[in-house]
């Protein structure tokens, strides 16, 4: 009993004594890993050598070992992922007009921001982050909150909520997070056809592929870019609930990054699907006892294109519409884009072709699309760029319609007999902000959702410029609204309008702060005769 009790004996004083040691050597050690991961205090690499050994292997008990290694390496992880030091920011402003509608500029493409109608004031509050793991791995998040006071209403709207994960040339997004789609220039244009900024961004799931990817054996002479994406429409719409978005694009570059001349083409492909009517239909024709099938073979059909007659037209499952017809609303663009890029600047044309309902394809609306020519300088100083835009939507085929042959006109654009509320997300138009909305406009004396002036005609200059610490952005455009087919506007009605934005650093109570402050006008037959203005200052919250 006595070689047994000493025994015993000296292992607790052993553990004892390397508990006791343990305890204080680890919480000196931790502090100092506290102040690397959280405050950011630099700490030597011989630390690090250090402590990571006696973190995993100087304890008394050899069992937790393994934890201790995935504690340990969790924390340094988080450590890496903890060096970008994002802030968030505030944002206070408010918008003045002389009449009714907010003037066309100050309203546009801002990502369902301001008011269409009223003055109004607003406080918001962002928050982004981009972390570098390692070379082929990164994620981020990004938060935009704002609440807009106008006369008669308060519209509380969460702009941005995403996080988002890359693995080599893969990100997945996950949220509403801002985007646009199809070729064009990214800062200064009108509009880019199908996918503006012009509405609230859309809750949705996203594979993406951001920048041009070359596979090794080309040499970078040609590279590849695109997404797949499902996503939500509102609930608030009058037509349909539940409603899915499906979108993809692929898009491919001819030309090494550092050519003179590179050349660029593809697609992108939008459904409007499934839901639920909202709307009574008696002779099932928009769905099948007002529910719109989305099932896994549904799904398939819908991405591929497939029309529901080659499988037979079930309109014992599927609403006449869709049992004889492609599962959902489809419409993109087909765009194309070359650029000229030399020391001292760079050249961009692009041309965004318009496809929905087969127009395109039999080439009778090849005069409908997006012009533009993108002119940028490189330099920190002066005239920085100028973009030239001309679009025409005016012919949507032509005003015969026949499914036995070639002649595939009345499109309608961005409208569909069954998602009566068109190419829309919380009131606004998803795509270039040209088409207008019955909403937006005084073409008509209603105050619906749907386009009610989705043949237009536009020419659009946009300007940008730096003097000193000032940044100038200049837009300007002169319309031609001719209604639509079912609703022809004749004569023409024309509307100008024009804006002038100005923004600048500023300290205002010792913060590194942006002043920003826009004039807008328009004049012509759209909308009354207005000028307007807003101002607003953004604060980083640091």
């Amino acid at each position: 009993m006595i070689p047994w009790a000493l025994s015993w004996w000296r292992g607790f004083c052993r553990d004892a004594i390397l508990r006791v040691c343990w305890f204080y050597i680890i919480r000196r050690e931790v502090s100092r890993l506290y102040k690397m991961v959280f405050i950011g205090c630099e700490v030597s690499r011989l630390y690090v050598v250090k402590f990571c050994p006696f973190f995993v292997f100087c304890t008394p008990k050899i069992k937790f070992m393994r934890f201790r290694a995935v504690v340990l390496f969790s924390l340094l992880a988080f450590g890496a992922l903890s060096q970008d030091k994002s802030v968030p920011s505030l944002e206070l402003g408010m918008g003045l007009n002389s009449d009714t509608y907010a003037p066309f500029w100050l309203r546009a493409n801002q990502y369902g921001a301001v008011p269409t109608k009223e003055n109004y004031g607003t406080a918001a509050v962002s928050w982004s982050g981009f972390t570098q793991v390692n070379k082929r791995m990164s994620w981020g998040f990004g938060v935009r909150a704002l609440v807009n006071l106008t006369e008669t209403k308060a519209d509380v709207l969460l702009q941005e909520a995403y996080l988002k994960g890359k693995l080599g040339i893969f990100e997945l997004q996950a949220g509403r997070k801002k985007q646009i789609q199809g070729l064009a220039d990214s800062t200064l244009s009108s509009g880019s056809y199908i996918w503006s900024g012009n509405a609230l961004p859309m809750p949705m799931i996203n594979l993406v592929v951001n920048d041009y990817w070359a596979p090794k054996f080309v040499k970078g002479i040609v590279g590849f870019k695109g997404n797949y994406a499902h996503g939500w429409f509102d609930n608030q719409r009058s037509d349909v609930a539940d409603i899915y978005l499906h979108q993809k694009s692929f898009y491919g570059r001819l030309g090494k990054p550092n050519w003179l001349f590179k050349f660029y083409g593809g697609f992108n492909h939008q459904v409007q699907w499934g839901g639920t009517l909202k709307y009574a239909d008696p002779g099932n024709v928009s769905a099948k006892n007002g529910k719109i099938a989305t099932g896994v073979k549904e799904y398939f059909y819908m991405i591929t294109g497939r029309s529901m007659n080659t499988v037979g037209g079930d309109t014992a499952k599927y609403g006449i519409n869709d049992g004889w017809n492609r599962l959902g609303n489809h419409l993109g663009s087909v765009d194309v884009g070359m650029e000229i890029d030399w020391s001292k600047a760079k050249i961009f044309f692009y041309r965004q072709s318009v496809y929905e309902d087969g127009s395109l394809y039999y080439g009778n609306n090849i005069t409908d699309g997006l012009h533009g020519i993108s002119f940028t300088r490189k330099a920190k100083q002066g005239l920085t760029k100028v973009v030239l835009e001309y679009l025409n939507t005016t012919s949507q085929g032509g005003t015969i319609f026949n499914d036995s042959d070639v002649n595939r006109g009345l499109d309608n654009y961005f409208n569909s007999s069954v998602y009566r509320d068109g190419w829309t997300y919380a009131g606004r138009g998803l795509g270039t902000p040209m088409m207008t909305l019955d909403s937006e406009t005084d073409l008509t004396n209603t105050d619906l959702t749907y386009f009610d002036n989705n043949r237009v005609e536009s020419f659009y200059v946009g300007i940008e410029a730096k003097l000193g610490e000032n940044a100038f952005l200049i837009r300007g455009s002169m319309s031609n609204a001719f209604g639509t087919y079912s609703s022809v506007i004749n004569p023409a009605k024309r509307q100008f309008s024009g804006a002038v934005q100005w923004q600048r650093p500023v300290q205002i109570l010792g913060y590194n702060a942006q002043l920003k402050a826009s004039i807008g006008a328009d004049r012509g037959l759209w909308t009354p005769q207005v000028i307007g203005g807003n101002v607003s200052v953004l604060i980083p919250l640091n």
